[in-house]
């Protein structure tokens, strides 16, 4: 049986900051977020012929909650947005079986196949999230809420089985900080491609995955996710990259979120251990 034991994160921002950030923030208009295949969407002309909110600079307003439907895979996990059975087989969870079947696999090396099958054999005991450790991104998906507000980074919130977690995006024009150590959720900087926000990330551990079926990484990887709102719903996608083990780019399927009234909330202390493989702290710690 696992339970999860606490970690946290030494981040440069604290919560403290975000809530500042919070009372500037425009009161949000309603978001469930689902990760859908590419096919086409049979309401997208409808979303599509939604007037775009826009802020006093002429940017997308991006305010808001935005609920995930389906949400990150089940160790990463969330429970913002739509409930989910509690009853449910693991592989059955976030849409595991489609994912599975799904063509738009990620582009391994031939020679890095036999590890990413092996990994994925012992998902539970080579996953970093079932350690209580940060999804990363992409895994983590799209923002739970956003903020924006005039003269500041824009703000992602996050509600999460590790913990909850922000991640900080200038979009003032400055580089990725070349100091920048290696970290969970790396070095992001935006900026606007029309009415469609680009985050750029590096600086990654890798001790992270891409998703549940060994999709391990490199420190190499480089993402950039591309959030664009349509009415009363965002569209994010990301595409990855990692020449270390990637023979090329890899775009990931959308997720389509709506807004909605749903507020986050704290989540429990994630704590991790194996009860087998508890060993006494006296027997640990005695003197050979």
């Amino acid at each position: 049986m696992r339970l999860r034991l606490g970690m946290k994160l030494h981040l440069r921002t604290s919560w403290a900051t975000v809530a500042v950030l919070a009372l500037l923030y425009v009161a949000p208009l309603p978001a469930t977020c689902q990760q859908t295949p590419a096919a086409p969407n049979a309401n997208k002309d409808a979303v599509s012929a939604q007037p775009v909110p826009r802020l006093a600079d002429g940017h997308p307003n991006l305010n808001g909650f935005w609920a995930s439907g389906s949400g990150p895979d089940t160790p990463v996990g969330s429970s913002f947005g739509p409930r989910r059975d509690p009853n449910i087989k693991r592989g059955d969870w976030a849409g595991a079986k489609e994912q599975a079947a799904d063509p738009n696999q990620p582009p391994y090396k031939p020679e890095l196949m036999a590890k990413v099958k092996e990994l994925a054999s012992m998902e539970s005991k080579s996953d970093p999230a079932f350690f209580c450790k940060p999804g990363g991104v992409p895994r983590i998906g799209p923002p739970h809420a956003i903020i924006q507000a005039p003269g500041m980074p824009i703000v992602f919130l996050y509600q999460v089985i590790s913990g909850n977690t922000f991640r900080l995006v200038p979009t003032d024009g400055r580089a990725h900080d070349p100091e920048a150590d290696e970290s969970y959720y790396g070095d992001s900087v935006g900026h606007w491609e029309g009415d469609t926000l680009v985050v750029d990330t590096t600086e990654f551990n890798d001790d992270t995955w891409l998703g549940i079926y060994g999709w391990f990484h490199s420190t190499a990887l480089h993402v950039t996710e591309r959030i664009s709102r349509q009415g009363d719903t965002i569209h994010y996608q990301a595409t990855v990259e990692d020449p270390e083990i990637f023979t090329r780019p890899w775009t990931m399927n959308p997720w389509i979120s709506k807004s909605t009234k749903e507020l986050l909330v704290e989540n429990a202390p994630c704590v991790e251990s194996d009860s087998g493989h508890i060993i006494s702290f006296d027997e640990k710690t005695k003197v050979q």
